[in-house]
């Protein structure tokens, strides 16, 4: 929407939200856009107006709230941010196999030498009878 700023007054803030003059009237009157629902927010304070009409070579206004659009964009952020837990999760089971895969393979290298070493060992009493 569309709105007037007070005469004199260059920008505004709501609910921490900034907004500044994006285009002035022959007069020298500010106007600004700002979505639908802080309508109410910015017609409290005191000198700002609906804006009717805009200035020639004002950029278009904001696009209107669609509760379709908007859920469906809600309900693929939330999976979105589902689906990277469950990623970063997975490598990191990942890491701790990989891990463990390393230590089995170390153990497993370990016990390859020491039977080596049995082996000769049985061999040697086995040449000395």
């Amino acid at each position: 929407m569309w709105f007037k700023m007070p005469k004199g007054t260059t920008s505004a803030s709501f609910q921490q939200q900034s907004f500044a003059v994006e285009v002035t009237d022959d007069k020298g009157r500010g106007y600004f856009r700002a979505p639908d629902h802080f309508a109410p927010l910015i017609l409290m304070g005191p000198g700002f107006e609906l804006a009717n009409e805009v200035p020639e070579g004002a950029p278009d206004d904001l696009p209107r709230a669609d509760p379709l659009r908007d859920t469906a964009i809600g309900n693929l952020t939330a999976e979105l941010s589902a689906l990277r837990i469950e990623c970063k999760t997975l490598r990191e089971d990942a890491n701790v196999a990989e891990a463990a895969l390393n230590a089995m393979t170390k153990e497993r290298d370990n016990l390859q030498v020491y039977l080596s070493a049995a082996e000769a060992k049985i061999k040697e009493l086995e040449d000395e009878e």
